[in-house]
């Protein structure tokens, strides 16, 4: 699931956690943790977007979330009992030029002090949590047509309306990547775009994924 929006921005508390870290510059494809990578780092993303996600025995993918500058992850390492090292269990790669400030166990227990930033570790994690809750019911109880909707009505950028009435989205989503976001393979992406094509949906501008406002309208809300 996309977690795009700005969470944890505060210039205070970004110049805060950037005393209190070493930076990580990652390149576009590159990834930061595979599973069974030791973890040294509490992760925050001060730019870019960086995607979450795990391979199945027969190699589909499926991203767990994406997430944008201001997120946190692997804050939950230094938590626990025996102080042993935690090791990934999925992928984390950069989907674009990524910079990460990286927070050890010292300067993270020192930054613990600040209430601030715990509410802001406290409401990273939640967020996550719900993205995942949602994620569940939405596997439960939808049908794929209904979850694809679902994934590009809650990227639509309504600032963006073209000819008046397709908005842009605010990801530039390929069928491989909506596939690894949905855990289908890309061959049932393209027919359920196409599906939706034929609906009144969506439509394709030079290869990218404009939304109906008239359904954003009645859906997005």
């Amino acid at each position: 699931m996309w977690a795009g929006p700005v969470r944890c921005n505060d210039k205070k508390l970004r110049q805060l956690i950037r005393e209190n870290s070493i930076v990580r510059k990652l390149r576009t494809g590159e990834y930061y943790l595979s599973p069974g990578n030791p973890i040294y780092y509490v992760a925050y993303v001060a730019s870019g977007v960086t995607s979450h996600y795990m391979f199945s025995a027969n190699g589909r993918e499926k991203v767990l979330y994406r997430l944008g500058t201001g997120w946190f992850f692997s804050e939950g390492i230094f938590y626990n009992e025996n102080g042993s090292i935690e090791v990934a269990t999925r992928y984390a790669i950069a989907e674009e030029e990524t910079t990460l400030w990286l927070i050890d166990r010292e300067h993270f227990v020192k930054l613990l002090e600040n209430r601030q930033f715990v509410e802001a570790i406290l409401h990273s994690t939640v967020e996550k949590c719900t993205i995942l809750r949602y994620e569940i019911e939405s596997l439960t109880f939808d049908s794929t047509s209904d979850r694809l909707k679902k994934l590009l009505l809650s990227c639509v950028d309504s600032g963006r309306l073209n000819d008046g009435g397709w908005y842009d989205l605010c990801v530039a989503w390929t069928h491989q990547s909506i596939a690894a976001v949905m855990g289908i393979n890309r061959v049932t992406v393209s027919r359920f775009i196409t599906e939706l094509k034929s609906e009144g949906f969506l439509r394709t501008v030079n290869g990218s994924i404009q939304i109906s406002k008239t359904y954003f309208d009645l859906l997005g809300e």
